[in-house]
């Protein structure tokens, strides 16, 4: 018996591959254009933080749901795949991804462009860890390895601070936010594998975009009214609505565009491909945001970064190794 198309593909080397099915070079052109456009949408709303945090989510949020809901009528698949029995799940993955695009926004704005982007590449580190602990996966040497190494990474882009080589307020809570976000965001893809099993992307996204702008609307409602004998009253009412001057206007909504493109691109990508074949490409976005973050903000990254960085891309594409060989093993008959 020969085997299943999927299991041969995945023993193909990659450049192979892109020659020989021009779906493989579609998808790594949409995991690049993703990858840029959520790398311009952070850069925008670091340019931007000196609005409230809750606004920026909430034009991130607001226009990413109107990109989706055009996106989903253009296929015909409106209202249709929006369709759910699991509305509980899906307000798990939602408060998750609220979390995470809190801490995620909060860090852009206090590190670097491109030490941010470095603490996100814990992310799949993260999820391989959450894997074992939430869905039974098992122990192996590599993994175990390889999350350490990720850590490692972390401790050689945080030496520096945590020595008093360098002296930059806000720094070490920054790196802190990043980590509570790629630890939030890993049990955010926890949850999507589950949802995918039964659920159309565009359920998924709906529903996560629509919770977080009614969470960020919320919040800035209720900081017009807080107390301010009330517990967090300071950050509440650093929280209210700001109308944005008139020139701030387009790059606001800029922000919640490339995000809907971005998350549109990204889903259509991994249709094309498997996720080992794309892992390699999410870390484009350090190159990104080194370019950005020097263009716009003159920044740059010290060496202590690009290694911890290049340990912490290392340990991602050996666990992203693992998974594809975990999923030939799995498609041979």
């Amino acid at each position: 018996m020969s085997n299943p198309p999927e299991s041969r593909n995945t023993r193909i080397p990659l450049a192979t591959r892109v020659f020989r099915e021009p779906r493989v070079l579609l998808a790594i052109a949409l995991k690049l254009g993703a990858v840029f456009a959520f790398t311009s949408m952070l850069a925008i709303a670091k340019a931007y933080s000196d609005y409230p945090l809750t606004v920026i989510i909430f034009y991130r949020s607001f226009f990413a749901l109107a990109v989706l809901l055009i996106w989903l009528a253009w296929r015909g698949a409106f209202p249709r795949a929006l369709y759910t029995r699991r509305f509980g799940a899906h307000m798990v993955r939602s408060i998750a991804g609220i979390g995470s695009m809190f801490f995620m926004f909060a860090a852009y704005q206090m590190l670097p462009l491109a030490d941010a982007t470095a603490f996100s590449y814990l992310q799949p580190l993260m999820v391989a860890l959450l894997a074992v602990v939430i869905l039974g996966e098992r122990v192996t040497v590599l993994r175990v390895t390889a999350i350490a190494a990720g850590f490692t990474g972390i401790l050689v882009m945080l030496w520096p601070q945590m020595t008093g080589g360098q002296s930059s307020p806000g720094y070490l809570t920054g790196a802190l936010l990043g980590f509570l976000a790629a630890l939030l965001v890993a049990i955010v893809f926890i949850q999507i594998r589950r949802l995918t099993e039964t659920e159309d992307t565009g359920a998924i996204t709906f529903y996560f975009q629509t919770t977080t702008t009614l969470a960020a609307l919320a919040i800035m409602l209720a900081a017009l009214v807080w107390p301010q004998d009330w517990v967090f009253a300071g950050w509440m009412r650093a929280q209210a609505w700001v109308w944005p001057r008139g020139h701030d206007w387009a790059p606001l909504i800029a922000i919640g565009v490339l995000g809907g493109f971005g998350q549109i691109m990204m889903t259509q990508a991994f249709r094309f491909s498997d996720a080992s074949t794309l892992a390699v490409f999410d870390y484009s976005g350090l190159i990104w945001a080194i370019v950005l973050g020097y263009l716009f903000f003159a920044e740059t990254p010290g060496l202590n970064v690009l290694a911890g960085a290049l340990i912490v891309i290392a340990a991602g594409l050996a666990v992203a190794w693992r998974e594809g060989r975990a999923q030939t093993r799995r498609a041979l008959p």
